[in-house]
């Protein structure tokens, strides 16, 4: 099972309710796959539609990325963003503005192609107008990786590299999970959270039980 951003957060929240967690690696360090190829950017929350799920987790995940950034000392560059339109496409720029207001999504500013060139100065003459997003940024995914790995060991949660999920089957009373690797073992646990990424439907089918009806195909 290879070891995610999501999946670290999730392993943080269960051992902060004095869960007993163990995170399953198939690498031998952190986020070695999709995580670790990420963009690293802080999406402010303005394209999504008005009462979705994306667009509430967006606003508010940006807003506690951004406080679990400074309290654990993860470098965090609040760049902001600049949305840019040609004079035939404003129309479509104030459309993307109301959406965004509409989240819940702060600090933005409709402004005109000068003040959009004070701020970056290589736009193209002919960009007439621009949605400064001043909430949007970049973060070093790496050290977030690093905090979340370190507040999952410091509340006595264990990350068992090396240890890829091979098998398993759903019991009456919690899931058995055969791994494999440098030590195999048998593990059985009251809930597994599989986030193997692009293999967790390859995951979710290695492991018997009722769940294999509901798999995609």
């Amino acid at each position: 099972m290879r070891l995610t951003l999501w999946l670290l957060g999730a392993a943080r929240a269960f051992v902060a309710d004095d869960d007993d967690v163990i995170v399953l690696e198939a690498e031998s360090l952190i986020a070695s796959h999709t995580s670790s190829r990420n963009s690293e950017v802080i999406h402010a929350g303005l394209y999504y539609a008005t009462g979705s799920l994306k667009a509430r987790h967006c606003v508010a995940g940006r807003r506690m990325l951004y406080e679990y950034c400074a309290s654990h000392g993860v470098t965090v560059n609040r760049c902001g963003k600049l949305v840019v339109a040609h004079e035939d496409e404003a129309g479509g720029l104030e459309a993307i503005m109301q959406r965004a207001q509409d989240n819940g999504v702060e600090g933005l500013s409709l402004i005109d192609g000068d003040a959009a060139r004070a701020i970056e100065p290589a736009l193209h003459p002919d960009i007439k107008r621009a949605i400064h997003s001043m909430v949007s940024g970049i973060f070093d995914s790496h050290g977030y990786f690093l905090a979340l790995q370190g507040e999952l060991e410091d509340c006595g949660g264990t990350i068992a590299f090396e240890t890829p999920v091979i098998k398993g089957r759903v019991l009456s009373d919690g899931v058995e999970i055969i791994t494999g690797g440098v030590t195999p073992s048998k593990i059985k646990a009251a809930h597994v959270i599989n986030a193997a990424g692009h293999n967790s439907i390859a995951l979710a089918s290695a492991i018997e039980g009722e769940h294999l009806a509901t798999l995609p195909v």
